[in-house]
């Protein structure tokens, strides 16, 4: 019977719902999928009904109240929202209220739902970043983003101008309620107030060090959050990288050796005329150290023998020249010297005119 039978195939596992929502509002926005899940991981551990014990955030991207009313005032008719949005009103002070009780904790439990929360999440990054755009004038990365998720777009950009200003000044003073909100971003474990330099490292670093999920398809996702410390701002300036213009005189990259084209201009010609690369130090103009030569002992008296013995036989490589004679004698000796010397007539320049006539 089994001949006549389809062979029973493993199912796949079926994808995380909450992966799956932040997937399709990544499609939806134009946010980009990886930022908006390191997001969730980072504020939430993708769990939708996460509660922040500090402020009144809630949900996969913990919005606070203000900013979540904001959001589906202005993003939910287009969601299908509208009747929730048109229950959102401003006041004088610009203070977003909802006059029905129930209806404002039925829009305030939207942030539980992981598909309208990964649209609002999604169209609030992209909101940033147009704004971000324009205060800064080049486009912001990831780690920037994710600090006008924290303190929103003109917070961020308030961040980034005092870290690239006023360096020193403490974060805490420009931002209370966020601080007080997030005492480990603006302060350290024994309570010091970070810098504005620090806090921006911090925000940017816990973003980019969050873990992405493994895959999509599994059902349970783990989330690794690093510790905080500084953002890398240039990778170049790492230490133990290449300086200056070694990529010029490299074939294989700023930790490879210097080319051997190079290393030939560099070496003393030989007998034969040819200035092929040697690694005997002695037939080279700049001789280098190798970790041979730095890790050897002491040379013994018949080392030092066989030394000079080499050195005699090496090509010699061109000398500098010599010093002007007026500073290697005394100043009197190059006077006398000078004033004995015959004085020749100006060049008559009469005998190379040629005469011409009726001129």
């Amino acid at each position: 019977m089994f001949l006549f039978s389809t062979p029973q195939t493993r199912e796949a596992q079926p994808a995380s719902p909450v992966v799956s929502a932040i997937r399709d509002g990544a499609a939806k926005t134009g946010a980009g999928f990886d930022y908006l899940l390191k997001t969730a991981q980072r504020e939430s551990s993708l769990e939708p009904d996460a509660k922040a014990k500090t402020s009144s955030a809630t949900g996969l991207f913990q919005f606070i109240e203000q900013t979540w009313l904001s959001m589906v005032k202005q993003e939910g008719p287009k969601q299908g929202l509208s009747n929730y949005a048109d229950a959102i009103t401003e006041s004088g002070g610009g203070r977003l209220t909802v006059s029905d009780p129930a209806a404002r904790e039925k829009i305030l439990d939207l942030r539980k739902d992981p598909q309208v929360a990964a649209v609002m999440a999604g169209a609030f990054t992209q909101k940033n970043r147009e704004q971000l755009a324009g205060a800064l004038g080049r486009q912001p990365h990831a780690g920037e983003l994710y600090m006008a998720h924290v303190l929103g777009a003109r917070g961020a950009s308030d961040l980034i101008r005092a870290a690239a200003n006023d360096p020193t000044r403490s974060a805490a003073k420009d931002f209370p309620e966020a601080a007080a909100a997030n005492r480990g971003i603006f302060f350290d474990k024994t309570g010091r107030a970070r810098s504005a330099q620090e806090v921006y490292g911090v925000l940017a670093a816990s973003h980019a060090n969050t873990q992405l999920a493994a895959s999509a398809t599994i059902t349970q996702t783990t989330t690794a959050q690093a510790d905080d410390k500084p953002a890398e701002i240039a990778a170049a300036l790492q230490p133990g990288r290449a300086k200056g213009l070694i990529g010029l005189f490299s074939t294989e990259g700023s930790r490879a050796p210097v080319s051997k084209a190079v290393a030939n201009l560099w070496t003393s010609p030989r007998a034969d005329g040819t200035r092929t690369a040697s690694l005997d130090a002695a037939e080279r103009y700049f001789p280098r150290q190798t970790k041979s030569d730095a890790t050897a002992v002491a040379p013994t008296v018949a080392d030092a023998t066989a030394a000079n013995t080499s050195a005699a036989k090496a090509v010699a490589a061109p000398l500098p020249p010599a010093r002007p004679v007026e500073l290697t004698q005394p100043a009197a000796a190059v006077q006398a010297r000078a004033a004995t010397r015959t004085r020749r007539a100006p060049l008559d320049l009469s005998s190379f005119m040629i005469q011409r006539s009726g001129t």
